[in-house]
């Protein structure tokens, strides 16, 4: 009995871990990537219904936010198996307490609400990389 047990108990010890250590990445997570999904969610879906007639853009509204839980949840998910295999227990721990903390929440905050004007200015310079990397290099 004694030699089943000891069989037993360390591959009981590395599920608790493995369980634990993804309930951990779930919390950094949900804790600093899922409110910018859930922003840009938002957007994207205002986007779109917008270009409705006003009548039709609350039942739109409440459509796609319903289609849009699953995929958001998806995406989370994914963040989550990555963050796990990418970071210790102890660096998840650590994650979580700073997105936790005051200045943590304010990170996601101010990410969050970027003027217009900085995302437009983040974009110009994205499609400026776009532009080289599709330039020719020239024949020397």
């Amino acid at each position: 009995m004694l030699v089943v047990a000891s069989l037993v108990f360390p591959v009981a010890a590395r599920a608790d871990e493995a369980s634990d250590k993804a309930a951990l990445a779930r919390q950094a997570v949900d804790l600093s990537i899922a409110p910018g999904l859930d922003g840009r969610i938002a957007r994207m879906i205002g986007q779109a219904v917008e270009k409705l007639p006003a009548d039709k853009q609350a039942q739109a509204r409440a459509d796609l936010l319903k289609a849009a839980a699953g995929t958001r949840e998806d995406l989370v998910g994914v963040f989550a198996t990555y963050y796990a295999g990418a970071f210790t227990v102890a660096e998840l721990k650590e994650l979580s307490a700073f997105y936790s903390s005051p200045v943590g929440r304010k990170v996601v905050q101010v990410e969050e609400n970027k003027p217009a004007a900085v995302d437009a200015a983040i974009q110009q310079q994205i499609m400026k990389l776009v532009a080289l990397a599709n330039t020719p290099a020239p024949v020397r």
